[in-house]
C-alpha cells in the first residue's frame, strides 16, 4: 500500500482512481490549520475540481485535449490538526510520486503544504512560485509551520537560486532583503513585460525540471477575490498564463495550485484555477508524449 492510499479518503474525481498509464496523479489537501486570516481553503480542492470539469479543456495555445487524457484522481487526503504532521504526510506521499516519475498535481488548502511536496523534488528542479506574499517569515504566530513561512523552510532545505517568485507585493523589511537571494524575483508592475519573461526564460533555462506552485491570491483581488489573504494590485490571469506557456518544452515534474477558499466569492476564484490547471496538465501531457515518458504511478 502507497502513503496515497493510506492517507487518500475518496472524494470527487476528476479522473479515474486508477487508470492505466495516467499522465499525472492528482490529489487534494483540505488544510488550512495555519489560516492567519480568512479560513476555507479546505473547501479548495473540490471547488478546483467541480470548476475543472467545466471549463473548455481543449488548449489551443498547446494543441491538447485535456479532456482525452487518463487522469488519476486518488481523492482528498484525511486532516490532522497538527502542521508538521499535515506537512510530513505530503511529504511521505509526494517523495513516492517522485521517486517513481509520476508527475502530479496537488490541490490546496494552504501554502504550507508545499514545503512537503517541494523538499523532495529531484535535484535541478526548480520551484516557480507565484504569489502575493513572499512567505519568509521564520515564525507567525507561534510556529515555523505557517503558511507565511514555508518558503523559509524551503530555502533552507533546498538552493534558494532555484527559486523563482513572480507577483510579490506584500512581504517584511526581512522578507524583501530575503527574496534578493531568490533565482528570479519578479513584482506584478515588471511581470509584464518581455524584458521580464526573456529573464525568466533563461532563469528556467538552466534547469532540467521544473516545479510550478500557484498560490491564487499572485492574482489581483479583481480576478481572485475567494482566497485568505487578498492583496491588491496583482498580476492578471493573463499574464501567469504567459509565465505558464512560457514553460513549454520544459519538464513540469509537479505542480500544485493553493489557498483558494470558494466562501468569498461565486466561483470565481475557482474558474481561474482550472483554467491553469487545465494547462499545466497539457503542458505535463505534450512533454512526456514528445519524451515516451508516461509511465504508471505507484
Amino acid at each position: 500500500m502507497s502513503y496515497l492510499d493510506l492517507f487518500a479518503a475518496v472524494n470527487p474525481l476528476v479522473g479515474e482512481r486508477d487508470p492505466e498509464d495516467p499522465v499525472l496523479t492528482v490529489f487534494g489537501v483540505p488544510y488550512d490549520g495555519t489560516t492567519s486570516f480568512r479560513p476555507g481553503t479546505r473547501f479548495g480542492p473540490n471547488a478546483i475540481r467541480e470548476a475543472f470539469l467545466n471549463v473548455e479543456a481543449y488548449s489551443k495555445r498547446l494543441d491538447v485535449d485535456v479532456e482525452k487524457l487518463r487522469i488519476r484522481d486518488v481523492g482528498n487526503m484525511a486532516k490532522v490538526n497538527d502542521a508538521e504532521a499535515m506537512v510530513e504526510m505530503v511529504s511521505k506521499a509526494t517523495r513516492e510520486l517522485f521517486s517513481s516519475d509520476q508527475p502530479f498535481c496537488m490541490l490546496g488548502g494552504e501554502h504550507s503544504l508545499t514545503f512537503g511536496s517541494y523538499r523532495n523534488a529531484p535535484k535541478g528542479t526548480a520551484l516557480v512560485v507565484f504569489d502575493a506574499h513572499f512567505d519568509l517569515r521564520d515564525v507567525w504566530e507561534g510556529s515555523k509551520s505557517s503558511h507565511a513561512c514555508y518558503l523559509r523552510r524551503v530555502t533552507e532545505a533546498r538552493d534558494p537560486s532555484a527559486v523563482a517568485h513572480i507577483g510579490g507585493r506584500a512581504a517584511t523589511k526581512e522578507e524583501w532583503r530575503l527574496s534578493e537571494g531568490l533565482g528570479y524575483v519578479a513584482g506584478p508592475r515588471e511581470a509584464g513585460t518581455e524584458r521580464s519573461m526573456e529573464a525568466f526564460r533563461r532563469f528556467v533555462s538552466g534547469f532540467k525540471k521544473v516545479y510550478v506552485s500557484i498560490d491564487i491570491d499572485g492574482l489581483d483581488p479583481a480576478y481572485a477575490p475567494g482566497t485568505g489573504t487578498p492583496e491588491s494590485g496583482g498580476i492578471s490571469p493573463l499574464t501567469l498564463l504567459d509565465y505558464v506557456y512560457a514553460l513549454e518544452g520544459k519538464e513540469v515534474a509537479a505542480f500544485d495550485i493553493m489557498e483558494v477558499s470558494p466562501g468569498y466569492d461565486q466561483g470565481v476564484t475557482a474558474a481561474a484555477a482550472a483554467r491553469f490547471m487545465n494547462e499545466l496538465v497539457a503542458l505535463v501531457s505534450k512533454k512526456r508524449q514528445a519524451t515516451g515518458a508516461s509511465r504508471r504511478g505507484p
